[in-house]
């Protein structure tokens, strides 16, 4: 089923450019029966265990268990970027890789665990994952002050609504070459945390999304923010194609054996 985030995907894209802030939209792959870039930058690669790649739909991308895709060249800055999905899980239960951002070499990066966002070995964060459900976040770091944040329903779903402070560790800087990212993937050092789903959409912009324009992409308020397309600011009725609100729910802290 075509998502609304997808809807505004394609208006953002007729449009040429789009940017949030000082953030620039500068990959859109809608998934819509190919894994090209609709801004003409690189396309998603299928990576897997060995096992099948997954599968290009009409309208996303199934991956196999510890299957998924790969982006590399992508990121101007591996420090500094804000990463929009929409995709559901089949298996929500223990670990589930969301982002690997050290090309599988080390367990930390950010996961499902039991439904809630978890950036390893960080307590866990807002519930919003379901099996089968689909789900809407932004991961978004920003390059000067270290600072990483999630947000769903536009609101920092991390433990308390705190940014992670990722300033000494970098363990949400992208370092491979190339600044390698893998989504759904799982790494090598604690492997096969992972699960098999759909992604409907991967969206990335070259700079962080404040909390202010992560509300308006996901909760359809465009008096929120200032987003721009084409240098010109969109129609209400645009802007309102935006984001599938989904609401941040209770919070646990838990760590992994």
């Amino acid at each position: 089923m075509r998502t609304i985030s997808k809807l505004l995907a394609t208006a953002v894209t007729a449009l040429g450019f789009a940017s949030a802030g000082n953030a620039a939209l500068i990959h859109d792959y809608q998934l819509n029966g190919t894994l090209a870039d609709a801004l003409g930058g690189p396309s998603l690669v299928p990576i897997n265990a060995g096992g099948p790649n997954g599968t290009i739909g009409a309208t996303g991308f199934s991956f196999p268990f510890n299957s998924g895709l790969q982006l590399s060249n992508g990121l101007p800055n591996g420090g500094n970027y804000s990463i929009e999905m929409t995709f559901s899980f089949d298996e929500v239960s223990s670990w589930r890789r969301i982002i690997d951002f050290k090309d599988r070499a080390t367990d930390r990066g950010l996961y499902d665990y039991f439904g809630g966002i978890q950036f390893y070995p960080f307590s866990t964060g807002a519930s919003i994952f379901t099996p089968g459900g689909m789900v809407n976040i932004i991961a978004t770091r920003d390059g000067g002050t270290g600072a990483f944040n999630v947000y769903a329903g536009g609101l920092s779903i991390l433990p308390g609504g705190i940014p992670l402070d990722d300033s000494v560790n970098n363990d949400a800087v992208f370092s491979a070459a190339g600044n390698l990212i893998n989504f759904f993937r799982d790494d090598l050092a604690v492997p096969n945390e992972a699960s098999s789903g759909f992604v409907d959409m991967i969206r990335i912009y070259d700079a962080p999304i404040t909390a202010v324009e992560a509300r308006c992409l996901q909760t359809q308020d465009p008096a929120a923010c200032g987003i721009v397309l084409n240098n010109n600011v969109p129609e209400p009725g645009s802007l309102a194609l935006i984001g599938l609100g989904l609401a941040a729910m209770g919070a646990a802290r838990r760590r992994k054996v």
